[in-house]
């Protein structure tokens, strides 16, 4: 059982204002590198198949986000051709998420991006699969990077990568289709389709040696992989409100969902909004301390590494073009753990209670 003191359900009111800013008590070392050759090599990938060159302003680096996150992964023994394989895979997931996805056209698109979603899942689920002529640029990014995966991991590495992004895509499909969703409705999809279960299993790609399968399996294991997921898409939420509905994007996010569904101002939609993450990050700690005494180094290189996931999601949100346009309001990427401006100073709530949604409300017997 978790030393974590039972409080019971106090909570301490959340900051208000248009920046976010989350609590995090994990540990914040710096990465140990950023492999800016591997995310340079990445960026002329991107590049090559047509996609927006990345910005030269002050405080941008190529690659921002998905550096970030490969130090972040990684180690400096990390092979440099699963870096690649990595980096080229996420850069498309990015691709997917702004222009099919969550674009503003997306719910008048419906059949174009389900005939996608079926093809795309196909090219990364078929080793050997042969990509025509005239395939879309999509596709054959897609398959070109899953290529550079299995020939560097085992296939049942490969294999949890592709389950995460069909999770991911399936969940994106669904989306289209919840116009007024409840908020466990909600929640058990956005486990989904922020990619966290992609993550996990590229974070593993990084580490010393594969995760055996009754180790990745074990219900401890899949409940601290999904709430770390669920923690990060719930941040991501609170960022990116104002920013969607500006574009005029009508997927559902959190925060509108509480607003709607409990009669709340946007003030206090956000302030709800943290603390189901911050209730979701006291059971992230149990979870940590219950698991990480008798884990083998593969599994324990998990177990720290969707620490640091967490803290990337942060940073990146203060370094990213894609939340701060104007080079000016970013920061640089080295500056963002050492800042006390740029996290909360407590958690929003005390409450270790399950969270009341049955989506989600097994992960609390497994601390």
């Amino acid at each position: 059982m978790s030393s974590t003191p039972e409080v019971g359900r106090k909570s301490i009111p959340a900051q208000r204002g248009s920046t976010p800013r989350f609590h995090c008590p994990l540990p914040m070392p710096k990465p140990s590198h950023v492999p800016l050759d591997v995310v340079a090599d990445v960026q002329a990938w991107k590049e090559s198949y047509g996609w927006a060159e990345v910005s030269r302003e002050r405080n941008s680096v190529p690659g921002t986000v998905m550096g970030w996150c490969l130090g972040r992964f990684s180690t400096p023994e990390t092979s440099k051709r699963v870096l690649r394989g990595l980096g080229c895979l996420n850069e498309w997931a990015l691709v997917i998420d702004d222009d099919v996805l969550d674009h503003p056209d997306a719910s008048g698109r419906t059949s174009d991006i389900i005939r996608f979603v079926g093809r795309a899942t196909h090219v990364m689920e078929s080793p050997g699969y042969r990509v025509t002529r005239n395939a879309s640029p999509l596709i054959a990014a897609l398959h070109d990077a899953m290529e550079q995966l299995r020939a560097e991991c085992t296939p049942t590495q490969v294999t949890r990568v592709s389950a995460g992004l069909r999770r991911t895509l399936t969940s994106g499909i669904h989306k289209l289709h919840l116009d007024e969703p409840t908020e466990d409705e909600y929640l058990a999809l956005r486990i989904h389709d922020v990619g966290g279960h992609t993550y996990a299993a590229e974070i593993a790609l990084c580490g010393p040696a594969p995760i055996p399968d009754d180790a990745w399996n074990a219900p401890a294991v899949q409940a601290l992989i999904e709430c770390t997921t669920l923690l990060v898409g719930v941040e991501n939420d609170v960022f990116s409100y104002r920013k969607e509905k500006a574009e005029g994007q009508t997927s559902p996010n959190i925060v509108g969902i509480l607003q709607a569904a409990r009669g709340l101002s946007l003030d206090e939609a956000v302030a709800a909004t943290v603390e189901v993450r911050d209730r979701l990050l006291l059971l992230i700690l149990r979870l940590r301390e219950r698991l990480m005494p008798l884990a083998e180094p593969p599994l324990r290189y998990l177990i720290e590494r969707l620490g640091y996931f967490i803290i990337a999601n942060t940073e990146t949100y203060w370094c990213a073009p894609r939340y701060h346009p104007s080079g000016e309001q970013r920061m640089a990427l080295e500056d963002v753990t050492g800042t006390p401006a740029c996290w909360a100073p407590s958690l929003s709530t005390t409450d270790t209670s399950p969270l009341p949604y049955p989506s989600i409300s097994w992960w609390w017997d497994h601390c």
